[in-house]
């Protein structure tokens, strides 16, 4: 069967874009912006070890390959905490210096890592090609000739290489779409998120253009995302903070919003722009990169990994539980590369090992830190 990786982005790109809710942005989850975080991996060095998209060193693993559909922003604070005194001394090698990481250029970076590899399951052509059918698509919308003189034909349509413009596009014509349905008396098809996968998947491959076109999978999350979830009527219905396990990915939440489109009927809100890439990145990104482990347990790893000698208040560190709500996987990357070489330093004095995270172990740790109550 032929697969993509395009389509697992669908999936993921209307949950990028749908997730930073108002609590999570207050507990530090600033504005990402993928195409920002390709910047920032070269500004900062990482391509001179790393490979991305075809450019770049070798000496460190491809990233891209590395992660994968379980890989949490947590696993990956985890693992570059684990091997950040090898990264500093490949960098020593080869003169480059460990540069200040901000917050901001964190979230861009994990938002370009994820935004070019963390995908869901693959989407089948063939299988799309089926449901194009069985869905009534082919009722109107033709592959290269019109079927309808209203509905473009597959061919035509813009978008087809980025999963959130092409949603937007979808969700902007759907009162047309609905009137069409009304009119030859069939019942609006409904998806679940493979058969939305299979369709892009389907439709993205009946053009000859968006087929040599590199996919795009551009990431936006923050406060315009918010505002835009009240003005466009969103949250009269839906509470970001309360998004159902089933509805956490890209086509997941595409799929639910073709569902229930029909029952807005001719008065969807409209979405220009990059509007739906915002809203879709607040309603995601905060859940996504929030803190989803056990304070009972990261109690433990903070101890067992003598972190409180440093940070519990006696120490040379600063006392976390005076900044406790505001940690997450953000937060952790920007801190190890940006204070790291110098916390090395220090643990080696103590007589410190380096900290090592096992799976959980910074999710929990995190969790943990969240809910530390000042003396």
């Amino acid at each position: 069967m032929r697969k993509s990786v395009w389509l697992t982005a669908l999936s993921m790109a209307v949950l990028f874009f749908a997730g930073c809710s108002a609590t999570a942005l207050a507990a530090g989850i600033p504005d990402m912006d993928s195409v920002r975080g390709e910047k920032v991996f070269v500004d900062m060095g990482c391509i001179q070890c790393h490979e991305l998209n075809g450019r770049g060193g070798k000496i460190g693993p491809n990233l891209l390959r590395v992660l994968d559909r379980a890989f949490t922003p947590a696993e990956l604070a985890s693992t570059m905490w684990n091997h950040a005194p090898g990264m500093w001394a490949k960098g020593t090698e080869r003169n480059v210096t460990v540069g200040r990481l901000t917050v901001n250029d964190a979230a861009d970076l994990l938002a370009m890592l994820y935004a070019s590899r963390f995908f869901e399951k693959a989407g089948d052509a063939a299988r799309g090609k089926e449901l194009f059918t069985e869905k009534a698509c082919a009722k109107c919308h033709g592959i290269t000739t019109p079927v309808n003189p209203k509905a473009k034909p597959l061919s035509l349509w813009q978008g087809l290489s980025d999963p959130v413009a092409l949603v937007s596009a979808n969700w902007n014509h759907s009162s047309d779409m609905w009137d069409e349905v009304q009119r030859k008396n069939f019942k609006w098809p409904t998806l679940n998120s493979q058969e939305m996968t299979d369709l892009l998947v389907y439709i993205r491959t009946s053009s000859a253009a968006a087929r040599a076109e590199k996919p795009k999978f551009h990431i936006l999350a923050g406060e315009t995302g918010a505002s835009l979830f009240t003005s466009r009527g969103c949250a009269t219905c839906h509470d970001p903070s309360k998004i159902a396990a089933k509805e956490s990915t890209l086509t997941s939440i595409a799929a639910s919003m073709w569902n229930h489109a029909s029952f807005l009927h001719n008065k969807p809100p409209r979405f220009e722009g990059d509007e739906m890439r915002s809203v879709l990145g607040y309603y995601w990104a905060g859940q996504f990169f929030g803190v989803n482990g056990s304070a009972v347990r990261g109690k433990k790893v903070f101890e067992a990994k003598r972190c409180t000698e440093c940070h519990a208040g006696a120490g040379p560190g600063p006392k976390l539980a005076e900044q406790a709500g505001t940690f997450n996987p953000i937060r952790m990357v920007s801190v190890i590369w940006s204070h790291g070489p110098q916390m090395k330093n220090m643990m080696e004095q103590k007589n410190i090992p380096w900290p090592t995270f096992k799976a959980g172990e910074m999710a929990d740790m995190l969790a943990f830190l969240n809910e530390q109550k000042t003396n």
